[in-house]
């Protein structure tokens, strides 16, 4: 298939095949999580999260590698007086990075707003709390399993309502994490209870 001659570049190749890996990566993951129930909550971080951020990365590399490329020529006959890219519909190359372009847009737009739902619910779940994000604090984890709370969600004692809360629990949980990698020591503040019935 023929591509703009802008596209031939390591640059533009290296975000496709990024592009492509993260992609088939999130598929066989989701299949290996939800059909075969394997994976558990390191898994659900991958499909949601890192394996998407890493697909937006190749995505943003290709048009780059394709503007460095067009730097590159614009001073080699032919390109002299053109200012900004062309896009002609009748040149075969054109047409088939058109059609490659609103396919994949589609797709990505889909599975978007699949991940995004998911990844909001999966960072709300217990499992991602207990298992995961509390890693270091096991006992607390174990003690929550055993006790009366055991049917109550961690967020809706831990995070407010609305989505403010929930941006202000990420942020928190971020130098948490941090704290956790770099082995810091740091007292457990949870955010404010919103709830007093559980």
């Amino acid at each position: 298939m023929k591509l703009p001659r802008s596209y031939y570049n390591w640059t533009s190749f290296i975000g496709s095949l990024i592009v492509v890996i993260a992609f088939l990566l999130i598929v066989v993951l989701f299949i290996i999580s939800t059909i075969f129930d394997q994976g558990g909550s390191y898994l659900g971080l991958f499909i949601y999260m890192a394996l998407p951020a890493l697909m937006i990365i190749g995505l943003i590399l290709i048009p780059v590698g394709m503007l460095i490329n067009l730097k590159k020529n614009a001073t080699k006959e032919g390109y002299k007086n053109r200012r900004k890219p062309t896009i002609d519909l009748n040149d075969k190359r054109h047409q088939n990075a058109f059609v490659i372009f609103i396919f994949s847009t589609l797709i990505f737009l889909f599975l978007t707003s699949i991940g995004s739902y998911e990844a909001f619910h999966y960072t709300e779940s217990v499992q991602f709390c207990g298992t995961l994000c509390h890693k270091v604090m096991d006992p607390e984890y174990v003690t929550y399993q055993h006790s009366a709370h055991a049917h109550v969600a961690c967020v809706e004692c831990h995070v407010g309502a609305g989505a403010s809360w929930y941006v202000k629990s990420k942020v928190s949980g971020l130098y948490q994490v941090y704290a956790a990698l770099f082995d810091k020591h740091m007292p457990i503040n949870p955010l404010p209870t919103t709830s007093t019935t559980h």
